[in-house]
């Protein structure tokens, strides 16, 4: 059973959001319904990205209503767009990642205008190696019989 608002354990990744990502609204009207362990990793990925529900900052708050920023949880992970690849969002090369984890070198592809004849005959062969260039190789002619 998925605990409800007042149940949950706010200081606890995996029930901070569990009470809200139970029967999400959908296009349609159709609620979205999962498993409470796949409700449970939402919610601990929501808490590592930083986020956090006003009843749990309102309990960190002093009596002047004011919480230091010490207090505030620290986003712990950051998504990573596919450094290869297509651009959209189902490349599953995408991936979250700690959030200290540095960006891919970006993947350069050569102007083949500035290569040596030498470099773009290797480009070549390997083009043809991979099958993505058909051999050029001339079939031989033969006869056929023809009834």
């Amino acid at each position: 059973m998925i605990p409800s608002k007042e149940q949950c354990d706010f200081t606890n990744p995996e029930e901070h959001f569990l009470w809200a990502l139970r029967n999400l609204p959908n296009v349609g009207g159709v609620q979205q319904i999962a498993p409470i362990m796949i409700l449970k990793g939402w919610s601990e990925h929501l808490w590592e990205c930083g986020f956090a529900h006003r009843d749990y900052l309102e309990s960190l708050a002093d009596e002047d209503g004011f919480i230091h920023v010490s207090q505030l949880p620290e986003q712990t992970k950051k998504f990573q767009p596919a450094a290869r690849g297509p651009r959209h969002d189902f490349n599953p090369a995408s991936q979250w990642v700690g959030s200290e984890e540095p960006e891919p070198e970006p993947v350069r592809i050569p102007d083949i205008r500035q290569l040596t004849p030498q470099e773009n005959a290797a480009m070549l062969a390997q083009y043809r190696a991979a099958g993505m260039i058909p051999d050029v190789t001339p079939q031989r002619d033969f006869a056929q019989e023809l009834n």
